[in-house]
């Protein structure tokens, strides 16, 4: 792996996101066989889902435990936990989209072509991680080619992401481990208007996304169909790619952004076309692999999502609490806005 990697006290698992789910499945299966085998009944629907997710929650445990006791990091507190939840999550409390999420991510399995991008996107990250680890580059301090924007107008908030394993959007997820996803809040950090139960409610959908720096657009998906209910943090597990309408722009050699989880029918550029910094690409969506409206940015070092290795990127022209210099890195917590 990357030599940041390497040394990294995080390097245990590839994928440790994906490990309580492939228990989950293995267990239930294996008890489903075996009932059948020595006592010749099938166990019932709910008892299947119940013996999964008890699986998947206890394998979860052991793992952080684990990782804790074996590397020494807890990883700090998401400030979200002290946001106001979305929809009917101001009832369920903290834990309430465990609930929704899990289960709904379960389902995806049962759709084959959320499954099989999910066993492409393990397989070629694995690869990924035999690539990088060649590069002399420490990627951690990687300097970007060209000068990036904020990827949109007015204030945001960093709801994901950061440069550190405790920050990050998804540490494990080598193409994504330096993404970044962004809200719009109010004063109270709530990220809807009413009770968040329509995509209307939320201050982000519809917000214009434009392009963080110039360059030539590689690839166009926008066949991603609204999600639905939102404000009950379900995945759309019906969907037909994880990271929902998405636009790949090659800012610089080695250097492509990525733009996901944009509204279907509202992406106004097509492959071979040039853009400018700042030129509108869509609007925010609610699609994909996510719980609510929201833009997903990174940037990778390869035009494929598969098998790209992601970049830190620093943004110019940005004003916020926090930040201190210019350009800047950005982490979760902030809000930031693009300077004139």
């Amino acid at each position: 792996m990357a030599k940041e990697l390497v040394s990294s006290r995080h390097k245990a698992f590839a994928f440790t996101w994906l490990i309580p789910m492939v228990m989950a499945v293995c267990v239930t299966i294996g008890v489903q066989l075996l009932c059948q085998w020595a006592w010749q009944f099938r166990l019932s629907v709910p008892a299947k889902l119940g013996l999964y997710f008890s699986v998947h929650f206890f394998s979860a445990w052991l793992l952080k435990r684990y990782i804790v006791n074996q590397f020494g990091e807890g990883g700090e507190q998401h400030p979200g936990l002290n946001w106001p939840r979305p929809g009917i999550h101001r009832y369920l409390g903290r834990y309430g989209m465990v609930l929704t999420a899990l289960p709904s991510m379960a389902l995806t399995l049962l759709n084959p072509i959320l499954l099989f991008q999910q066993i492409k996107l393990l397989a070629c990250q694995l690869s990924v991680g035999k690539r990088v680890s060649t590069r002399a580059t420490d990627i951690a301090g990687y300097k970007n080619k060209v000068c990036y924007r904020l990827p949109f107008e007015g204030r945001w908030l960093v709801y994901n992401g950061g440069n550190s394993p405790a920050t990050s959007h998804s540490w494990d997820v080598l193409s994504q481990r330096y993404a970044l996803d962004f809200v719009m809040v109010d004063h109270t950090y709530s990220r809807h208007k009413n009770n968040g139960l329509a995509v209307q409610d939320y201050y982000c959908f519809n917000q214009p996304i434009v392009a963080a720096a110039e360059g030539e657009v590689i690839s166009v998906f926008d066949r991603v169909a609204q999600a639905p209910l939102p404000g009950f943090g379900l995945i759309d597990f019906l969907c037909c790619h994880f990271a929902g309408n998405h636009v790949v722009i090659k800012h610089a050699p080695g250097e492509y952004g990525f733009y996901a989880h944009l509204k279907k029918g509202s992406i106004s550029v097509k492959p071979g076309d040039r853009v400018g910094q700042g030129e509108l690409l869509g609007v925010c969506g609610f699609n994909g692999f996510t719980s609510e409206p929201h833009l997903h940015f990174h940037l990778q070092d390869h035009p494929d999502i598969y098998c790209a290795m992601g970049l830190p990127v620093k943004f110019t022209g940005v004003e916020g609490e926090g930040v201190h210099s210019d350009p800047v890195h950005i982490s979760r917590g902030m809000q930031v806005i693009q300077r004139k």
